[in-house]
């Protein structure tokens, strides 16, 4: 769907009181995308959005930003059962011209069968079994409806979407109808290269050899001078926006802008030329036809969709969580969504969780002097504090620093964590320490680690995967940008897993090496960092004890800190025998420089040598060991 505006009426595509501090709202999220809006005849401005959740198949909501109301417009969903999963896809929706109650709608359902769908307000008119992507509907004859699938089709109608004719000799993958011609069509040749019609699809024309990935993705608006087109896609694996100044015809399409993360416009109907533009956290504004931008706001969450109001200085955009009205001098939450009940599961406080850390400081003198200690933190109780409000009690305790205990909780209505720090003189005396609802690019004014800084904040640098103990768990990686430059991880289902923080001359690395999580251990616990040992400066394996053993034996390995830096070093660890068969693997992950002990057990193997062999980068060491029965 894309953005058109005649005769007043403007259409945006649309695509694919504090709670408890225990309490996770198991109410049915909305991760807003992909703000657009509408126009009335008098003016009136509808949005609509999508509601992303956790299924690709999203529902659309209709929110009025004079009365607040917010309704369910179109429901889509995605279920899984014994006997298959079944789903609602909307792919794109328009409205007829100077009507704001009919509109015609596209996209695919399946259960049993996939059938694409056409559908005339809620009413499905036709279905075939290709995935129907895009619907457009003439500006000057509104009985003319167009649709395109995903398989080279173009499907037309000239009753007003009630029933429609499939020429299948039209090789032509429909993406955009002009609201000024509805002669004059784009849509993709079998190469997802761009193709202009000037006589509604019976031929067609290559315009621009950039190759179009995502069919879903792509969006035309139509600048006021008849001339000037925008057009959004993914090329590459790029988000790109390119640029037409001749009407879309060949050699006058110039690549704007592009980028690795999505991209939003809006343009200003009401004067020729200007443009809106979002990317990651930053609003752009064009008043040359997307040649050039300026910057118009910055926000601390990356924007999800943007819409400009015609003949007025407003601008409504989207985050995950929030709507805002922006004018020049102001930005005010409209809408605030309810997070989602998984985020959570990044800082899993509930009574008994534990999680136990190898701990390196590393001080850069002569020679470098480095300690090794043993982290243990445990939620043990929860309480409430002088402010009223309630607290998880965490106790952290180590070998060489006394026990402490601090109070943390969890807002379940923003999904930020605060901890409590009597005297600090900020409201309720918290600290914020993270915003679980923080996306890739965000920027958080919060603390977690080292020293509180006023003008410190942190920023979501990387998602990734946490890949230890068999699991395959999102992770998050954030850096603070404050005196410490601290760097910490929080793991889906885990919580903190690693920590990083400098000082003069030296810096401190926190690793996970074990937690229990609602009664469920992950990881080693058993295996222990002796404090008191020697400077490691290079790896070491050293021989089993006892050996020969029966039934059990201890292995002791140890890896060098020279080029540790906050980074954990891979290692394996494993056992063969006699003939180079694997019999068993010890070790097999990431881990921080120090000395270890793992205990093998001989079960269910028989009397004879063996061979264990520790492999790290390009270190390579064997020893043999003697199992007796």
């Amino acid at each position: 769907m894309f953005q058109k505006h005649i005769s007043g009426v403007s259409m945006n595509t649309l695509i694919p009181t504090l709670l408890c501090f225990f309490l996770i709202t198991t109410s049915l999220a909305q991760e807003i995308s992909d703000l657009n809006g509408i126009e009335t005849q008098s003016e009136r401005t509808y949005l609509f959005y999508r509601n992303f959740g956790q299924t690709p198949y999203n529902s659309v909501y209709k929110f009025d930003p004079e009365t607040l109301e917010d309704t369910l417009f179109l429901f889509g969903y995605t279920s899984s059962s014994s006997t298959g999963d079944a789903g609602v896809a909307i792919n794109d929706f328009e409205f007829f011209p100077n009507d704001t109650i009919n509109f015609m709608n596209v996209g695919n359902e399946f259960n049993v069968n996939f059938l694409g769908t056409i559908k005339r307000n809620y009413t499905l008119t036709f279905s075939a079994p290709f995935d129907m992507i895009k619907v457009d509907i003439s500006k000057q004859n509104p009985q003319k409806v167009y649709v395109g699938s995903d398989n080279n089709h173009l499907f037309r109608s000239f009753d007003g979407g009630y029933t429609f004719l499939n020429d299948s000799s039209l090789q032509f993958t429909f993406l955009s109808m002009s609201p000024f011609n509805d002669n004059t069509i784009f849509g993709l040749d079998g190469m997802n290269r761009l193709l202009k019609s000037s006589d509604g699809g019976y031929s067609s024309s290559l315009v621009d050899t950039s190759r179009t990935d995502d069919i879903l993705s792509s969006k035309f608006f139509y600048d006021s001078d008849q001339q000037h087109i925008y057009r959004l896609g993914k090329s590459y694996g790029k988000n790109v926006l390119w640029t037409s100044n001749n009407s879309g015809n060949q050699f006058s399409w110039t690549k704007a802008f592009e980028s690795d993360f999505p991209i939003y416009i809006s343009d200003e109907p009401s004067t020729s030329g200007h443009i809106y533009l979002a990317n990651l956290r930053y609003i752009y504004k064009s008043t040359n036809y997307g040649y050039t931008f300026s910057l118009f706001k910055t926000f601390d969450r990356r924007i999800t969709g943007i819409y400009k109001k015609p003949n007025s200085d407003i601008l409504f955009a989207s985050t995950d969580y929030n709507i805002y009205k922006i004018t020049p001098d102001t930005v005010i939450v409209i809408k605030s969504a309810s997070v989602p009940s998984y985020i959570f599961n990044f800082y899993p406080l509930q009574i008994g969780n534990k999680w136990i850390y190898n701990e390196v400081t590393y001080i850069d003198d002569f020679p470098p002097q480095i300690h090794y200690d043993t982290v243990i933190k445990k939620v043990i109780d929860d309480s409430t504090a002088a402010n009223g409000k309630k607290y998880f009690v965490i106790k952290e305790e180590s070998n060489s620093n006394p026990t402490t205990y601090y109070l943390e909780r969890i807002d379940s209505t923003t999904g930020k964590v605060y901890r409590l720090n009597d005297g600090f003189g900020s409201p309720d005396d918290e600290v914020l320490i993270d915003d679980l609802t923080a996306n890739l690019g965000d920027t958080i004014q919060s603390f977690r680690i080292g020293y509180w800084q006023q003008d410190g904040y942190t920023v979501l640098k990387e998602i990734t995967n946490f890949n230890k103990w068999g699991l395959l768990k999102k992770r998050k990686i954030f850096e603070s940008y404050s005196l410490q430059m601290p760097r910490y991880s929080l793991t889906e289902g885990i919580g903190l897993d690693s920590s990083y923080y400098s000082f003069d001359f030296g810096y401190t690395s926190d690793y996970l090496r074990g937690c229990v999580i609602d009664g469920v251990a992950y990881g080693d616990t058993v295996l222990s960092v002796d404090e008191n040992s020697p400077v490691v400066g290079e790896y070491k394996l050293f021989q089993n004890y006892p050996n020969p053993f029966n039934p059990s034996t201890k292995i002791r390995f140890a890896i060098p800190a020279s080029s540790l830096k906050g980074e954990e070093t891979f290692v394996s660890l494993k056992v063969y025998d006699l003939l180079g068969n694997e019999v068993a693997t010890l070790v097999n992950e990431a881990m921080p420089a120090g000395e270890y002990e793992i205990e093998f057990s001989s079960k269910p193997l028989s009397s004879g040598v063996y061979f264990y062999q520790l492999k790290s980068g390009n270190y390579v060491e064997t020893k043999k060991m003697v199992f007796l029965k």
